[in-house]
C-alpha cells in the first residue's frame, strides 16, 4: 500500500491524477486498504504515566476512544464574548488551563477521581475495576471491555450507534476527484482569497455510502466545537442574504477579480485582470484534501495572536469542507474596522461563503439518524481523527458490509459459548457486539474500515486479548480466540 504522503506527492507531478485515479472506477460498494492504528489522542502527552498505566493493564484500548484525555477528564462549556460553546475534554482543559504546564489542578470525572484516590498507578486501575464509578449500572471493567467511558453515565453497554464509516485518504482517493478554482469570500477576515482545491464531491461521497433517500441534511463537525448544517437539496434560484448551501447544488460558476490589495492570490491563473472575468470551472460542495496541489495543513489549536488567553484553529486539513458561492459575485473588504469607502466596501448582501467552509473536519452526520440509534460524540476523539487523517460519516447511510466470522475454543479445542465480542471503531468505541453460540461461533457484518475485537466472559482470560483487523472491499475475515478459565 502506498503511504498517503507519497500519493499526494505523486499527484503534484504531471499526469499524477491520471496515474493514481485513472484506472479506478466508481463502484456501488467501494472498498480500500486502511492504514494501521496508532496512539494519537495523547500526542502531546507521550510521557503521561497515567495513560501508560492504563494501556499496560488494558493494551487493547490503544488507539480507541479510551486512549484519550476524556477517559479521566470531563469536557465543559466556555463563554467567550456572547457565545457559549461546549468543548471536549482536551480543548476544555487547554482553553481553561493553558497549553503548557504547570496546568494546576485540572478537573476529573468520576472514574479519574476514583483512579487518583486509589493511588494513581496500575494497581489502582485494577483495584477500581469492580466500581461503578459513573453510576450507570455497569462496573468499570465491563464498560472498558466494551469500549465505553467508565466515567460517563451517558455512555454505557447497550447503546446502539448509527451506521458508521471511518474513511482515510486511500478510500477517499478511490472516488472520482474534482478540481475547482474559486473565491473564498470572508466576512471578518482581513482578506478574501482565490484558491484551487482538489477533493471529492460531497454528493459522490454520500452516494458511495448509499445515502438514504429520506436524508434531509448533513451536519459537518470540527473537533474544536465548530459545526455547520446544510440541506441535501435547496430550491433555486436564491437571493441575499439567506443563502442555503446544499449538498446537491447546483453552484454557479465564479468570477475572477485580479489585482486587489485585500485579496490573497495563491498564483496567477492567467485570467485577464478585469472586473468579473468568468471562471470556467464547474463548482461543487467538496471534501477537499489538496490546496494548490499540496496537502492541507493539519489543524491544531494555537493561542490567538490578538488574545493569548484564547485558542483558535490554525490550519484547515487534512480535510476541509469547500463551499462555493451560491450567488456568484466578487470579493469585498472585511466587515471589521475598514475605513475604505469605495466600490469594494463590505456588503452584507454579498455571498460570504468562506464562513460555511468547515476546516479540519472530524465527522459528517447524515440526518435523520435511524430510529433507536445514538449520536456520535464528535466533541470527544475528534482530534484523534484529525491526527490520523480520518473522517467519520454516519447516520442515514447504508454502507456495504463484509462478513467477519470467528470461533472461540479452549486449549483442548472445546467450544466456549456466551462469550461477548465487542467490536470497536477508531475514536467511536463499540459499534457492534456478538455472542458466541454453543459451537463457539460468532458473526458480525462490518463496512470496510479498521476495527478492534475484544472477547470477554466472566471468569475467563482470552488469548489474544484483542485482535485488530482491516476490512477492504476484497472480502471479510475469519478470527480465532482461545479462552481459559481463570485460576
Amino acid at each position: 500500500m502506498i503511504p498517503s504522503y507519497k500519493i499526494l506527492r505523486q499527484r503534484e507531478a504531471p499526469n499524477a491524477k491520471k496515474k493514481i485515479l485513472g484506472n479506478i472506477h466508481f463502484r456501488s460498494c467501494p472498498g480500500g486498504l486502511l492504514a494501521t492504528l496508532g496512539l494519537a489522542a495523547y500526542s502531546s502527552h507521550q510521557n503521561d504515566k497515567d495513560v501508560q498505566a492504563f494501556l499496560a493493564v488494558y493494551p487493547f484500548a490503544k488507539g480507541t476512544k479510551l486512549d484519550d484525555c476524556s477517559l479521566c477528564h470531563p469536557g465543559g462549556s466556555i463563554t467567550q464574548g456572547t457565545k457559549t460553546t461546549y468543548y471536549g475534554s482536551c480543548d476544555y482543559c487547554h482553553i481553561t488551563y493553558g497549553l503548557t504546564p504547570p496546568h494546576g489542578q485540572v478537573p476529573l470525572n468520576s472514574y479519574g477521581q476514583a483512579y487518583e484516590d486509589a493511588g494513581r498507578n496500575e494497581d489502582a486501575i485494577r483495584a477500581i475495576e469492580g466500581f461503578n464509578s459513573d453510576g450507570d449500572g455497569y462496573d468499570n471493567l465491563a464498560e472498558i471491555r466494551g469500549l465505553f467511558y467508565p466515567g460517563d453515565a451517558n455512555d454505557y453497554p447497550g447503546l446502539k450507534p448509527a451506521p458508521t464509516v471511518v474513511m482515510n485518504l486511500e478510500r477517499i482517493l478511490e472516488l472520482p476527484s474534482h478540481s475547482q478554482f474559486m473565491l473564498n469570500n470572508a466576512t471578518k477576515q482581513l482578506k478574501d482569497d482565490y484558491a484551487r482545491y482538489d477533493g471529492v464531491k460531497i454528493k459522490d461521497l454520500l452516494q458511495s455510502l448509499r445515502m438514504s433517500r429520506k436524508a434531509t441534511q448533513i451536519t459537518v463537525y470540527a473537533p474544536d466545537g465548530f459545526s455547520k448544517t446544510f440541506p441535501i437539496d435547496a430550491p433555486d434560484p436564491q437571493t441575499a442574504p439567506n443563502f442555503q448551501y446544499d449538498v446537491m447544488g447546483p453552484y454557479p460558476k465564479g468570477y475572477y477579480y485580479g489585482g486587489l490589495d485585500f485579496v490573497n492570490y495563491a498564483f496567477d491563473p492567467g485570467y485577464p485582470h478585469e472586473d468579473g472575468y468568468p471562471i470556467p470551472d464547474k463548482l461543487y460542495m467538496l471534501l477537499g484534501y489538496l490546496r494548490e496541489g499540496d496537502p492541507l495543513d493539519k489543524g491544531r489549536l494555537v493561542p490567538d495572536p490578538g488574545n493569548p488567553g484564547r485558542l483558535v484553529l490554525e490550519g484547515e486539513g487534512p480535510y476541509r469542507l469547500i463551499v462555493p458561492q451560491k450567488v456568484a459575485g466578487g470579493p469585498d473588504r472585511s466587515s471589521i474596522n475598514d475605513p475604505t469607502n469605495d466600490k469594494w466596501k463590505y456588503n452584507s448582501n454579498n455571498d460570504h461563503n468562506a464562513g460555511a467552509s468547515v476546516r479540519s473536519i472530524a465527522a459528517i452526520k447524515v440526518d435523520p439518524l435511524p430510529s433507536g440509534t445514538t449520536d456520535f460524540r464528535w466533541n470527544e476523539g475528534g482530534w484523534n481523527l484529525v491526527d490520523k487523517g480520518r473522517v467519520v460519516i454516519y447516520g442515514a447511510i447504508d454502507p456495504c458490509d463484509f462478513p467477519v466470522i470467528g470461533k472461540i475454543k479452549d486449549n483442548n479445542g472445546k467450544a466456549i459459548q456466551e462469550v461477548n465480542v465487542s467490536v470497536g471503531l477508531l475514536s467511536l468505541g463499540q459499534i457492534q457486539q456478538a455472542i458466541s453460540d454453543k459451537y463457539g461461533r460468532f458473526h458480525v457484518d462490518l463496512p470496510a474500515g479498521e476495527y478492534i475485537l475484544i472477547p470477554s466472559k466472566e471468569g475467563y482470560t482470552f488469548d489474544p486479548g484483542s485482535i485488530s483487523i482491516q476490512i477492504s472491499g476484497k472480502g471479510g475475515r475469519f478470527i480465532h480466540f482461545t479462552g481459559a478459565p481463570n485460576p
